[in-house]
């Protein structure tokens, strides 16, 4: 059920950021007047606990299963995880890059602990 909440608040913002201009193009409001550090925090969490996202697209997933059959080592979660990071870099310049920092900085921090228990014998061999 959080996968789901999570999939709906993503995609509602990816559509809400959208907005047509004065000729008619669609532009996307990028610019975020504030980051709220409590749910920011809280969202860098649950995608450490929880990183995988699902979404219902039959046609997606037929073009995806075709190529996934036919191109050697193709991978549908690394296609798909390049073109949504994309598309969020582009719409939320800013807080992608937090993403980004907060994400990578997390990692190294659970490496060093998972380093430190298996230098101590605590962790998997």
């Amino acid at each position: 059920m959080f996968m789901v909440k999570l999939l709906f608040l993503i995609f509602y913002f990816l559509l809400m950021g959208r907005r047509k201009s004065s000729s008619g193009q669609t532009k996307r409001r990028g610019n975020l007047k504030g980051v709220d550090e409590k749910l920011f925090r809280e969202a860098v969490k649950m995608a450490g606990r929880q990183p995988r996202l699902a979404f219902y697209s039959p046609i997606a997933s037929c073009i995806l299963n075709y190529w996934k059959s036919a191109v050697p080592r193709f991978s549908i979660s690394e296609f798909l995880a390049q073109i949504v990071e994309r598309e969020l870099a582009r719409a939320w310049p800013q807080l992608y890059n937090k993403a980004l920092k907060n994400l990578k900085r997390r990692r190294a921090t659970l490496q060093k602990k998972v380093v430190s228990k298996r230098s101590k014998g605590g962790g998997r061999s």
